[in-house]
């Protein structure tokens, strides 16, 4: 009897571990395209600055982690961040989603992707490069983001 319940939750706890399903077909296609042309418009809107229009693709209470930073929430908050980057000189930004999960659900998804960032620093342009995690959610109109993590891979070099 022991064993049986032993076996029992040992199988209901490896269940619940499992990852939730990913969405597949075309649905899923389309929902990942509409994500990576989203990022595209995003990456381009950031590298030339345009704050508003960065902006535009997060949820009024996402959430934005950075290192050596508190947790970054809601919008204005989030806005102000990059307000601040965007005023450092020589300050500019790409990136670009290197995998995009759709739940099966079809609301949620997760991306991850690379980014690299240059900043002037005592005459020298200095580049980082690093990584992200962005959740979005479907609103019934059009994806946006609800969480966003970036870290570097390093410290910053010259170039």
């Amino acid at each position: 009897m022991k064993s049986a319940l032993l076996f029992a939750s040992l199988l209901c706890l490896s269940i619940a571990s499992l990852p939730a399903p990913a969405a597949d077909g075309p649905m899923a296609r389309e929902a990942e395209a509409a994500i990576r042309a989203t990022d595209a418009r995003w990456s381009e809107d950031l590298y030339a600055g345009r704050l508003d229009r960065v902006m535009e693709n997060y949820d009024e209470n996402a959430a934005f982690l950075t290192h050596g930073s508190p947790l970054i929430r809601g919008k204005a908050a989030i806005r102000a961040w990059f307000r601040e980057r965007l005023d450092t000189p020589g300050y500019s930004a790409r990136f670009r989603p290197t995998e995009i999960i759709i739940a099966a659900s079809g609301d949620m998804a997760y991306e991850l992707g690379e980014f690299e960032a240059t900043v002037l620093s005592g005459g020298r342009t200095m580049r980082v490069k690093g990584k992200h995690l962005v959740t979005w959610r479907w609103n019934g109109a059009r994806w946006v983001v609800t969480a966003e993590s970036i870290n570097t891979d390093g410290p910053a070099v010259a170039g």
